[in-house]
């Protein structure tokens, strides 16, 4: 996928960054940006203008990301080039901005030049923001802002060669017809300005605020193939409207057949909302058979595989997404539950640990890592595991109870009470704990409570 903000920088600006980076206490820094548009005699003003500005925003945001790769670097968590553009394409905000005409003649030619100035604020701190965000929204925000960005690209080289063009040919009607085009240029200009103001909401998790710039969008510019599936992806995971996200993703198909993403994320969608297990299956052969790179397509089929109880199949596909990106905890996690179906328990605790050392706050793989240490009877391991649990989320029903049986195990009846009591006391309705607290009341001879205990069980539904 293209990167456009990979520029050679000098050790000069590279050293003034890094001052700039150092000052204690500065989690905000202000970047000036220059841009230039040479107007040709048949453009629009206003477009211009605009034109000139972006130019400039997107010189503040290459300094900015200079620093922010700095920044990243001095907390250990080194940004790839691809995450520094999403996040300064997404963070940044304009304090000011400047574009004023400049009269110029050169070889025989007399035209405008609008130059423009902006001054850029980022916050550092939303670095940490990123990094706490969830694997998986990272890759489709790095996907939405390299879309974009490919789109600014080939519309500005379009502009110039339009402009060039028009400079050499004579008759009225090919003069007309540049303009024609150049029209039909502004408009993409228009739409993806909208566009991206639809990824910075995307970004701060306002969906339905991102759906209506996507869909005006749209409007200036019907073709704009990654605008549906921008859209279909807030519909996905935004606001759960899968027959609304299936729709865009259909429209950007149907714009480009060989677009990779948009089959990925209909397959998404026909997995995670509409539990069309084998139409997801379908788009994301098609996904790899576009590019076998999609590690999150690897991953997809791997979930939609699981969800088959075809678990040989989703290791294979867990496996091969891992290999592709080894960062990613999710892949590792998953792969752990299907091992699990498999009962190759020393596997799933392997991928478990694995998924923790990536991402040390994984409850799910905590609380899966002690059930396998409780199948291998590992249970002061399983212990530890179901606290850490505990610690990380408080409020976890399930992990009071799964210790609780441990220590029951143990014959560490008083521990094992309380830890169902509290799982009770969090969720009133749950009758395996009331059961488990009766057989643990007997134990402790009490048969008042292990009575009671075990008619509240029944009461709920329990019938074992």
């Amino acid at each position: 996928m293209q990167r456009i903000f990979r520029r050679i920088l000098t050790a000069v600006l590279i050293a003034i960054f890094l001052l700039s980076v150092a000052i204690v206490g500065a989690a905000v820094q202000v970047f000036d940006g220059t841009g230039q548009y040479i107007m040709s005699d048949f453009e629009n003003h206003d477009i211009a203008k605009q034109r000139a500005q972006q130019r400039a925003e997107k010189d503040a945001q290459k300094k900015a990301g200079v620093a922010l790769k700095t920044f990243s670097r001095s907390i250990n968590s080194e940004l790839a080039d691809d995450e520094i553009s999403a996040v300064m394409n997404n963070i940044i905000k304009i304090s000011e901005a400047m574009v004023v005409p400049v009269p110029f003649e050169a070889e025989g030619e007399a035209g405008l030049i609008y130059k423009a100035t902006i001054k850029a604020e980022i916050d550092t701190d939303g670095i940490y923001a990123w990094l706490n965000r969830n694997n998986k929204e990272k890759v489709t925000i790095v996907q939405q802002n390299a879309q974009l960005q490919d789109a600014i690209q080939k519309n500005d080289e379009h502009v110039e060669h339009l402009k060039e063009q028009y400079k050499r040919v004579k008759s009225k009607s090919e003069k007309d017809k540049i303009r024609n085009q150049m029209n039909n240029a502004d408009r993409e200009f228009l739409a993806n300005q909208k566009f991206e103001e639809g990824n910075r909401l995307f970004y701060a998790k306002d969906f339905n605020g991102a759906i209506k710039y996507y869909t005006e969008s749209i409007e200036i510019n019907p073709n704009l193939t990654e605008a549906y599936n921008n859209r279909g992806v807030a519909y996905l995971w935004g606001l759960k409207e899968y027959e609304s996200a299936v729709k865009d993703f259909d429209k950007a198909i149907q714009l480009d057949s060989n677009f990779t993403l948009a089959y990925n994320n209909r397959g998404a969608a026909y997995l995670y909302g509409l539990k069309e297990y084998e139409l997801a299956l379908k788009d994301f052969d098609k996904a790899i058979q576009l590019d076998a790179t999609i590690s999150l397509a690897y991953y997809n089929r791997g979930n939609a595989y699981r969800h088959l109880r075809q678990y040989e199949e989703a290791v294979r596909e867990y496996s091969i997404s891992i290999q592709l990106d080894p960062q990613d905890a999710g892949a590792y996690f998953n792969r752990g539950i299907a091992y699990d179906y498999l009962k190759q328990y020393s596997s799933a605790i392997h991928d478990y640990g694995r998924a923790i050392q990536l991402n040390p706050n994984h409850v799910g793989a905590y609380m899966n890592r002690g059930v396998d240490y409780k199948n291998l009877e590992q249970y002061d391991l399983a212990i530890q595991d179901y606290s850490k649990a505990i610690e990380l989320d408080p409020n976890h029903t399930k992990a009071y109870y799964n210790r609780g049986n441990v220590y029951f195990e143990q014959k560490q009846y008083e521990l094992a009470l309380q830890d169902f009591s509290r799982a009770i006391q969090l969720n009133p309705n749950f009758s395996e704990a009331y059961r488990n607290r009766s057989i643990t009341y007997q134990a402790l001879g009490d048969e008042a409570n292990a009575q009671a205990d075990l008619d509240k069980a029944k009461s709920l539904g329990f019938k074992g």
